[in-house]
């Protein structure tokens, strides 16, 4: 486990609204839906993940997140009911988390509520400020990491790993997508508190 106090502390992510502010069944179906018809690909022969591992089936998670305006304000719904009050910004890895982390902190600032967004790199710009995080991640801060998809969980625990070198604690992690490939326990095992909105099974089935 890794020793930098960056787990889930008690209360950090409690949900504090009303019953009258969560997302309807019916909204949650809807992205659902929207999902599983746009962004899950299926080919005999499979395809190659980022893992490096073949499958069947294949998330192209930004022909929802990118391509579909209502089906990522019905993420953004759903997200920002399960990110709790004492947060102090929001962020993932570019560039799967970008469109999530954008649109969750414009539905935040609508509501009169303060989530900044962050993105992590893969490895620092080339030029410029050579910065390995774009957006402000301070020592002390709560932050939450979001994603599209989850595998193995490397990429996600990239995202973490960035915003815990500059002393941030990663409360919670929420992911739109787990193929059900081992990324869930893997982060888990770490001691991280992770969430997935749909999960494999119930997009396929």
């Amino acid at each position: 486990m890794p020793t930098t106090g960056s787990k889930l502390r008690s209360g950090c992510c409690e949900v504090g609204h009303t019953e009258q502010n969560l997302p309807s069944m019916n909204a949650r179906e809807e992205l659902r839906g929207i999902i599983a018809k746009e962004s899950v690909l299926f080919r005999e022969e499979g395809f190659l993940l980022a893992s490096g591992r073949r499958s069947q089936y294949y998330y192209d998670l930004k022909l929802t997140t990118l391509s579909n305006p209502h089906a990522l304000t019905l993420a953004a719904r759903l997200l920002l009911d399960k990110i709790g009050p004492h947060v102090d910004a929001i962020g993932g890895l570019t560039s799967g988390a970008d469109p999530l982390v954008v649109a969750v902190s414009l539905l935040a600032m609508s509501e009169g509520r303060r989530l900044p967004g962050f993105f992590v790199r893969e490895k620092p710009k080339a030029h410029g400020t050579e910065r390995v995080i774009e957006g402000v991640v301070e020592e002390g801060m709560n932050v939450v990491i979001l994603d599209d998809v989850i595998t193995q969980g490397n990429s996600v625990l990239k995202a973490i790993k960035g915003a815990e070198e500059k002393g941030a604690r990663v409360v919670h992690v929420f992911i739109l997508v787990d193929r059900e490939e081992g990324g869930m326990k893997y982060l888990r095992e770490k001691g991280y508190n992770v969430e997935p909105i749909f999960t494999h099974t119930e997009l396929v089935s």
